[in-house]
């Protein structure tokens, strides 16, 4: 709906399922392969430290990123998407900062 109705240049997932996990538990991974139309997932759960976004092929064989920062505030991402009206393309820019050196205690 968002893209086909709304004609959305971007769509966002804010998610809670987790990066990845050995069985077939539906996580972040699965939802970009699966998935059509999400241009990029922001993930939590299993709180994963990946230094940029991991690409992935969606269901329609387009890019969908995945992107986690841990947790405790120790890292913070930032990604910028980058638009050419003319040509309908977009392109991104990604990069994780360390905010903490110590590792926070549960």
């Amino acid at each position: 709906m968002l893209k086909n109705e709304h004609h959305c240049d971007l769509i966002i997932c804010l998610s809670h399922l987790g990066y990845r996990y050995n069985d077939k538990k539906v996580s972040d991974e699965i939802l970009a392969q699966q998935s059509a139309h999400i241009d990029l997932i922001l993930g939590g759960h299993t709180h994963t430290f990946l230094n940029e976004p991991v690409k992935y092929k969606n269901a329609d064989n387009k890019e969908v990123l995945v992107g986690q920062v841990g947790w405790a505030g120790i890292r913070l991402g930032r990604i910028d998407y980058l638009f050419d009206t003319k040509n309908r393309k977009k392109d991104t820019l990604a990069s994780t900062v360390k905010i903490c050196e110590n590792t926070i205690a549960a």
